[in-house]
């Protein structure tokens, strides 16, 4: 049974989803595009917010590596670009004080359209933005087996969970952590996406310098 299912690497994968979708981060813009919503109105845009995130995810996992072959970009040069967005979208984690533009901008569209926010800004691009498909993409590269597909597919169908889970129980939540404990528990999510960040960076760069000069990884031609 250990063979179909990577414990370590499932940890790995879920921390950095966690990290970039952000369940909690998400509840104050939920609930600040929301504002004036029926219970029963929250609790479907919290659902269908959900089932967008798992489609989109399981779209990416699927042909996200072809779509960048089709542009020619190669999935070392797609990592570091990603661990360059991650690395920004966790530094304004870590710095942020209140909402971001971004978020606060997206929150007055979703009182001018309010039969229209939940695919579209919420689930795209507010949850699943450019760092969640960049991540996405390097993870199902580096699936090898059955074991490593089911390890990233539990890991995002949890991650997926939880947001659901945020986002359904955001008033309760809201309340009862307070504005002061989100912001702690953002800038540890913060924290995990700079970690996250720097590593793709690394691994990426490493990964093209040895495609294209391979000699070097091996002590040079001498």
């Amino acid at each position: 049974m250990a063979d179909l299912f990577n414990h370590a690497v499932f940890l790995k994968y879920l921390a950095a989803l966690l990290a970039i979708f952000s369940p909690l981060y998400g509840i104050p813009v939920f609930l600040s595009m929301t504002d004036g919503y029926t219970p029963a109105e929250r609790k479907r845009v919290a659902l269908i917010v959900t089932g967008a995130v798992v489609v989109c995810s399981l779209i990416v996992v699927l042909v996200g590596e072809e779509v960048l072959a089709i542009f020619g970009i190669d999935v070392p040069s797609f990592r570091v670009a990603g661990g360059l967005i991650i690395l920004g979208l966790g530094m304004s984690m870590l710095n942020t004080s209140d909402r971001s533009p971004g978020d606060q901008q997206a929150a007055e569209e979703g009182h001018k359209k309010k039969s229209n926010i939940a695919v579209v800004p919420l689930a795209i691009p507010l949850i699943f933005g450019p760092a969640t498909i960049a991540t996405t993409i390097v993870f199902a590269h580096q699936l090898s087996d059955g074991a490593e597909i089911v390890t990233l597919g539990s890991a995002i169908l949890i991650a997926c969970a939880l947001i659901g889970v945020g986002l359904l129980f955001a008033v309760p939540i809201s309340r009862f952590l307070g504005p002061t404990v989100l912001n702690v528990l953002t800038r540890i999510m913060g924290i995990i996406l700079v970690a996250v960040a720097v590593e793709m960076v690394f691994t990426g760069a490493f990964d093209a310098i040895d495609a294209r000069y391979p000699g070097l990884s091996s002590g040079g031609g001498g």
